[in-house]
């Protein structure tokens, strides 16, 4: 199942599991971000989940699963390369994630996993994004 430009757009700018509000121009300009949604179009692809702008309303616990999953290899990246502001940023998402009705009970427990996991590390304080290293640099 090949995805089309079109369809890939809509996903992007579509409602997402969450309710954030991520652009386009903040997806396009994070590697993280970038990261996360090509491996949470793939596990969707990998299931035979058509990407457009339905998706979520169609599949919404496959597209949370996809969530949590391409979130999980975002922090790995990040934990690499020692970016503990991202990391920081990420997991107060998380825990947004965790006071979303919608999200599917079984997944609560991935959620919690994602916490533990990525606060016990220790990272340096290289960002993604160049406002995230100016508040960093200002202690904000």
């Amino acid at each position: 199942m090949d995805v089309q430009p079109r369809e890939l757009l809509e996903y992007l700018t579509g409602p997402t599991t969450t309710g954030d509000e991520t652009t386009l121009e903040e997806i396009l300009g994070s590697r993280y971000l970038m990261l996360h949604e090509a491996v949470e179009i793939l596990e969707l692809k990998r299931r035979d989940i058509l990407i457009d702008e339905r998706t979520i309303v169609d599949h919404p616990v496959e597209t949370y699963e996809a969530h949590i999953r391409a979130a999980e290899v975002e922090f790995t990246l990040a934990e690499r390369e020692g970016d503990r502001a991202w990391l920081e940023r990420r997991l107060r998402d998380v825990e947004s994630w965790l006071q979303d009705p919608q999200l599917p009970t079984h997944l609560r427990s991935s959620c919690e996993r994602l916490l533990r996991r990525f606060r016990q590390k220790k990272a340096g304080a290289y960002s993604d994004r160049r406002e995230e290293a100016e508040w960093s640099s200002r202690g904000l």
